[in-house]
């Protein structure tokens, strides 16, 4: 492994002031709303209680959080084989190479589980990922990467992929309802701490740092991402 002292730019880094843990207070304000519709269905009169009915599966996020994770491992499982392809690529060590190909295919299966799961329970986007239950057709994805052509741009922007993916995941696992998504969503994440790790080792940083087990929220999530042409994510 080479001894690089070379580090992340900050303007790849993830600041202090949006890594935190999942946000609680918008946590316990959908489950509020979402007791709230269910009081209100045991009270109210039948079409206030169907009123109370559909609030409550306005509150559902289950779609919204599974259609975003599908995007992102659509990005990442796309990196890894379009990075195999360059020239920074071809300065990597055997060991180096051996593992952006793992990480191409730990991510295609990913997104193929994800893909299983999004026909499961009828999960559908208008394109651009942002409602749960539309059109089964989308349009194509065309994402965007900076130069790739040294060994230390192409580490860069897997790492700074990679970290982003893994800190979107933790944010999002407080929101997520359906027990067979939120497993799935926990254990792609434990696979790309694992990346992560790797990654930061390949580039000498601590491989886990203190905001390791960090979160950023969707709107975070969204601007980070909207640089390789990522569309899902909360309005922005």
């Amino acid at each position: 492994m080479s001894e690089l002292q070379e580090r992340i730019s900050p303007q790849e880094r993830i600041s202090p002031s949006e890594v935190k843990s999942p946000a609680r207070r918008q946590l316990l304000g959908l489950c509020a709303a979402v007791c709230g519709a269910t009081v209100a269905s045991a009270i109210y009169k039948p079409a206030q209680a169907d009123l109370a009915a559909t609030l409550e599966k306005l509150f559902n996020l289950d779609g919204i959080v599974l259609n975003f994770a599908f995007e992102l491992e659509e990005l990442e499982s796309d990196f890894f084989i379009r990075a195999s392809s360059t020239k920074g690529f071809r300065l990597l060590t055997g060991q180096e190479q051996t593992f952006i190909n793992n990480a191409a295919n730990q991510d295609m299966a990913h997104f193929n589980d994800l893909k299983a799961l999004r026909a499961k329970y009828s999960y559908r986007d208008d394109g651009n990922y942002e409602s749960p239950n539309q059109s089964s057709s989308r349009r194509p994805r065309t994402f965007s990467y900076p130069s790739l052509n040294t060994r230390e741009d192409l580490l860069k922007a897997a790492l700074d992929i990679k970290e982003n993916v893994l800190f979107t995941y933790h944010g999002a696992v407080g929101l997520v309802r359906n027990k067979e998504i939120l497993g799935a969503a926990a254990s792609i994440a434990g696979v790309e701490g694992r990346h992560v790790a790797v990654l930061r080792e390949m580039l000498a940083l601590d491989p886990v740092p203190a905001p390791f087990e960090g979160a950023i929220t969707a709107q975070v999530a969204g601007r980070k991402f909207s640089r390789y042409g990522v569309q899902g994510g909360a309005p922005r």
